[in-house]
């Protein structure tokens, strides 16, 4: 069986759907090694939902997660943009998550317009 180190180096960085989502940013762990990742699923309308889909099939390779903050990302990849805005009800407002989380985005979509703002719901 695959030990957590390598099922969490293969976990994507970044899985953010098309149009305007919630999105939440977690730290992921196990043991000593950290890494983390942004999702933003389809269809979903809170920040929790987010974060157990994430979580479900990380859980019993023994990965752990922390939730750094959320908030809505808007992906529009007819013109290769992405806007990081607004803050998760349930989580908080996170200073600096929505900054952090656009370099997350810069890093895997180099090529794209990559915006963010701590304004906005």
């Amino acid at each position: 069986r695959e030990d957590s180190f390598q099922a969490l180096a293969r976990v994507p960085e970044v899985d953010i759907a098309e149009g305007t989502w919630k999105f939440v940013t977690v730290e992921l762990a196990a043991g000593s090694l950290k890494r983390k990742v942004v999702r933003s699923y389809a269809d979903l309308h809170h920040h929790p939902q987010n974060y157990e889909r994430l979580m479900r099939p990380l859980r019993p390779l023994g990965i752990s997660g922390q939730i750094l903050g959320g908030g809505r990302l808007m992906r529009d990849s007819h013109v290769r943009k992405i806007s990081v805005y607004g803050y998760s009800k349930t989580y908080g407002r996170k200073a600096g998550n929505n900054e952090a989380t656009a370099g997350i985005l810069r890093r895997v979509f180099p090529d794209w317009t990559v915006a963010w703002t701590e304004d906005g719901y």
